[in-house]
């Protein structure tokens, strides 16, 4: 796999807490640059940023692991802006199942609480579980992104990463884009980067208020 990160160093724990020493990287966040690029350097960011994810892609989970950060102690609690922005930490998830079931009851909670028919055809939707779990970074925007000084693109911060839906990235990604400092164009790029899962995008908008 050819993305590059900062080497790890050194872990640390502190009774609940981690500290992670890597190896520095110099150079200003793709966020710190971002408005100076000509739509064409955004292109290739753009590009380069598509050859990651296809590769994280391909680094499927094993048969029968759980949801959530690679783990040899069993299933761990699982960190993403779909679990909404009250309390992203979710979890943890003995399979697959129960995180299709987790989202799928939160659906009914937030249709219930609005009053939808029950035949109503949002109903009828439900969690998308139909491709395996893939590693995914679920917190990929210009300030974890950090541009070498030789014009490599680095990426960091995968402290939420772990094994999810390939459709999570994409959703992610568009739900740090609004919460984030607007990066033009930004927004127009994430169907390219991660791929076009619209459909994913306006189910989980439709019952994201069963997480508040």
């Amino acid at each position: 796999m050819m993305i590059p990160v900062p080497r790890v160093r050194r872990v640390m724990k502190l009774e609940y807490l981690f500290f992670i020493v890597e190896d520095y990287i110099e150079g200003p966040t793709l966020a710190q640059v971002w408005s100076t690029y000509s739509l064409w350097q955004k292109i290739r960011v753009a590009f380069t940023l598509r050859s990651y994810i296809r590769q994280l892609r391909k680094l499927k989970a094993p048969r029968g692991a759980p949801p959530g950060p690679i783990s040899n102690d069993g299933p761990r609690v699982c960190t993403s802006p779909l679990f909404g922005m009250l309390d992203l930490d979710q979890g943890p998830f003995a399979s697959y199942a129960d995180l299709a079931s987790f989202f799928n009851e939160k659906a009914k909670l937030c249709y219930d609480y609005n009053n939808i028919p029950e035949d109503h055809p949002c109903r009828r939707q439900k969690f998308d579980d139909s491709e395996e779990l893939v590693l995914s970074h679920q917190d990929l925007n210009p300030r974890n992104i950090i541009v070498g000084l030789d014009g490599t693109i680095w990426m960091i911060d995968w402290g939420w990463a772990g094994y999810f839906p390939p459709w999570f990235e994409y959703v992610a990604m568009k739900e740090k884009s609004l919460s984030e400092h607007y990066y033009q164009y930004w927004d127009l790029f994430i169907p390219f980067i991660c791929g076009p899962h619209f459909e994913h995008e306006i189910w989980h908008l439709s019952m994201a208020r069963g997480f508040s």
